[in-house]
């Protein structure tokens, strides 16, 4: 009687896929996110890059944003985005946090609007 080794196989097999079947747990996974995040968020390195450009005398005016009111009063930046779109009396529209920077950007430093447009997001604007 011949035996059959179908068993044998499906067992090596079985070990040799196993850590590829072994799945982390949610909250494992979760750790392991913490873990990373331990020397600092990445998206720090944005808001560290905003708030730079932000304080930065930039453009023929050589001014800062500091004064740009974003709807909470000149140079508050705290709360602002929440109550963002809305309307602004100087431009006579309502405006998104986009449009109010480009607006601050063409006001108090001397930019225009249709250049900066043309910048795509993430390359280097020319506009310093």
């Amino acid at each position: 009687m011949k035996r059959s080794h179908l068993p044998l196989w499906a067992a090596a097999l079985m070990l040799a896929c196993a850590p590829a079947l072994a799945q982390k747990t949610a909250s494992q996974g979760i750790d392991e996110y913490r873990a990373m995040l331990q020397d600092g968020n990445p998206s720090e390195l944005f808001e560290a890059k905003g708030e730079g450009l932000w304080k930065q005398k930039r453009g023929p005016k050589n001014a800062s944003l500091e004064k740009c009111d974003l709807g909470k009063g000149p140079g508050v930046v705290k709360g602002a985005f929440v109550e963002l779109p809305r309307f602004f009396s100087d431009t006579g529209r309502v405006q998104d946090l986009e449009s109010r920077l480009l607006t601050c950007m063409e006001t108090l430093q001397g930019f225009s609007a249709a250049e900066i447009a043309k910048t795509g997001f993430g390359m280097e604007s020319k506009a310093t």
